[in-house]
């Protein structure tokens, strides 16, 4: 759960699962295959700012 009260799936359950699902996931590792645009632009981007933060900000 995060702090919104939403359930949080890890990659390894995506994978498992075997498909984007298309509702733009936290930790989805298709990449957001699935996903509309602009949201899909607008969530890869969102992710690689995360991934260029230093640990703990």
């Amino acid at each position: 759960m995060n702090e919104d009260g939403k359930l949080v799936f890890t990659a390894k359950y995506h994978l498992q699962r075997g498909y984007c699902c298309s509702n733009g996931c936290l930790h989805c590792p298709y990449d957001y295959e699935n996903v509309p645009e602009p949201k899909k632009t607008q969530l890869l981007n969102e992710r690689e700012k995360k991934q260029r933060q230093p640990p703990g900000t």
